[in-house]
């Protein structure tokens, strides 16, 4: 399956805001299929699942970035890509999850203690700051449209 120029220009602004939101201190990430931000590496990744779809650059904080999709996408996912930093450790995961889920699915899973928003163009969003993932759901509606894992901050020193 392959997303549309809207569902990737709408993807492009909550990675934006993401960047722009996620705040710094002790790494403490939520895993992915044992894929942890801050932690695993580009080679682990591929090893674990195989050939990617497609490789990309960004450039910057985001150097790298592979994606699975398709054939090749991995169980659980329509679409999984994984950015990494100049050093080729994990910095971003974007999962679009390939059954629906729903926030009350989401919240029963990760727990009720998260900040809770709305992006500029009206999507909403559940964010766990310490687990490093935040959750966009689709527009007036409460099905995900999908993860993002990040590096997690903590409170605690």
């Amino acid at each position: 399956m392959f997303i549309s120029n809207t569902c990737v220009s709408t993807i492009a602004t909550i990675v934006a805001w993401l960047l722009m939101s996620t705040a710094t201190g002790k790494a403490v990430a939520k895993q992915w299929k044992g894929m942890i931000p801050g932690t695993t590496t580009k080679s682990q990744v591929i090893d674990k699942f195989g050939a990617p779809t497609k490789e990309f650059s960004k450039g910057g904080k985001l150097s790298d970035g592979i994606r699975y999709e398709g054939e090749e996408a991995i169980e659980g996912a329509l679409q999984a890509d994984f950015f990494f930093d100049i050093d080729e450790k994990l910095f971003r995961m974007d999962i679009i999850p390939a059954r629906e889920l729903t926030r009350a699915q989401v919240v029963g899973v990760y727990g009720k203690q998260y900040l809770e928003g709305t992006t500029k163009k009206g999507l909403k969003y559940i964010k766990y700051t310490d687990k490093g993932l935040t959750i966009f759901f689709e527009p007036d509606s409460d099905k995900v449209m999908i993860f993002l894992f990040t590096r997690g901050t903590s409170s605690q020193k």
